[in-house]
């Protein structure tokens, strides 16, 4: 069966269900855990926040792969970022009592 070039783009326009849109957060709530350094990132940050250049320090990594994880977790809505404070929001504080 062919598929229509409308019966395509409204395919390739349509939201997610709110089942697949929940199924995809915890998807990336479990690859944000499950990775070793977001899991150490999110506990250094802990409930108090962490100024970025002590985290990186403690954290121990290049900056090209700090950022890659620090950016990771902001795009999934894990931290906020506060002048030179990095935070968990209430996402990110249900990630940490997850680890």
């Amino acid at each position: 069966m062919e598929i229509s070039d409308d019966e395509l783009e409204a395919l390739m326009e349509r939201k997610p269900t709110v089942r697949e849109a929940k199924v995809d957060d915890h998807a990336l709530m479990i690859k944000a855990i499950e990775h070793p350094i977001r899991r150490k990132v999110i506990k250094i940050i802990g409930v108090f926040g962490k100024n970025k250049t002590e985290l990186k320090n403690e954290v121990g990594l290049d900056s090209t792969s700090f950022n890659f994880q620090i950016d990771f977790l902001i795009m999934g809505n894990y931290l906020k970022i506060e002048g030179e404070t990095i935070r968990l929001n209430d996402r990110g504080l249900v990630l940490l009592s997850n680890i």
